[in-house]
């Protein structure tokens, strides 16, 4: 009895924490997606998105892009960050169904270091053109508590 109970405890606080999370994407303007790990906010490239965050607590940033036309994020420098980034990033391709270049999902990841704002802006462009504009850009403004 004390495995159903334990069980369904996890199942409710998974429950809670998905709609809580989904309540807050609509007050913030940001995607929230359900595969994210528990205390992982997530946001998509949805420009101008505002974040809040607790010291601690860790943003994945998901960015639609399409690596076989050679066009990756790229983040801009920050500097004295209030977010740290976890890693590089990391590319997940979305199902393809036997399709070639269908593209896939950057996903980056940061953690919250201490309090303050911090403006991110990632652009989307191939590595080996300088002088040209991006493709996209996407900015979110986190403040971190």
């Amino acid at each position: 009895m004390k495995r159903w109970r334990l069980v369904l405890l996890s199942v409710a606080t998974a429950a809670f924490f998905g709609v809580t999370r989904g309540s807050l994407a609509g007050q913030m303007g940001t995607t929230e997606h359900a595969l994210a790990a528990p205390g992982v906010t997530v946001v998509s490239g949805q420009t101008g998105g505002q974040v809040s965050l607790k010291v601690g607590a860790v943003l994945e940033v998901r960015l639609e892009a399409n690596h076989t036309t050679g066009y990756s994020w790229i983040a801009a420098p920050v500097a004295n960050p209030v977010l740290m980034r976890q890693g590089a990033a990391k590319y997940e391709e979305h199902a393809s169904g036997g399709k070639a270049g269908v593209g896939g999902v950057e996903v980056w990841r940061f953690k919250a270091v201490k309090a303050g704002k911090q403006g991110l802006s990632f652009e989307y462009r191939r590595p080996w053109e300088k002088n040209t504009p991006p493709a996209k850009v996407a900015t979110f403004s986190v403040t971190v508590e």
